[in-house]
């Protein structure tokens, strides 16, 4: 009669074990994918990082550009640099003019800085800065500046507006 209760349960340390195993498989393979997504977010929020700095630098450049024709001629503020009228541009730290206008060309990263004429590899970064008049009837007492960065192949957006008055 004891061999027979031996029989009978000695096939339970398998399946016990077949049990185990898949409980210990399924708990790494949920630790795998965690992990999988927790590296995924991080290059996401990277990339939402360097995109927030790359417009507000894209609004402090076009600030700058608006003092320094300032403090050459206050009373003609908005001519000498193109803030008297609409458009868009592809603003580089290094140039003191709006010259450029906007393109889809993406900027450069050379290790340290990106920019249009920093040289080093391409990035994923396009910047494009709108200009709209700010108007009072028929007189412009200001610009509004919106700095747009695009990445990810033009998916993903993040803007920053700023408006800027004439305080001449």
């Amino acid at each position: 009669m004891k061999q027979q209760h031996i029989k009978k349960t000695s096939g339970f340390l398998l399946i016990e074990a077949m049990v185990a195993m898949s409980v210990l498989l399924t708990s790494v393979m949920g630790v795998f994918i965690l992990m999988s997504q927790s590296i995924k977010l991080t290059r996401t929020l990277n990339d939402q990082y360097v995109a927030t700095y790359l417009a507000g630098e894209g609004i402090e450049i076009a600030k700058n550009i608006l003092d320094a024709s300032v403090v050459a001629d206050p009373a003609a503020w908005n001519v000498d640099n193109n803030f008297h009228q609409n458009g868009c541009y592809a603003l580089d730290y290094a140039s003191n003019v709006l010259a450029d206008s906007c393109s889809d060309m993406p900027l450069s990263f050379n290790g340290t800085n990106y920019g249009y004429s920093v040289g080093g590899d391409t990035s994923s970064f396009v910047r494009k800065v709108n200009l709209a008049l700010v108007m009072d009837g028929s007189t412009q007492i200001g610009v509004r500046v919106t700095s747009t960065v695009t990445w990810a192949g033009g998916t993903r957006t993040f803007a920053l507006e700023d408006v800027f008055y004439a305080w001449l």
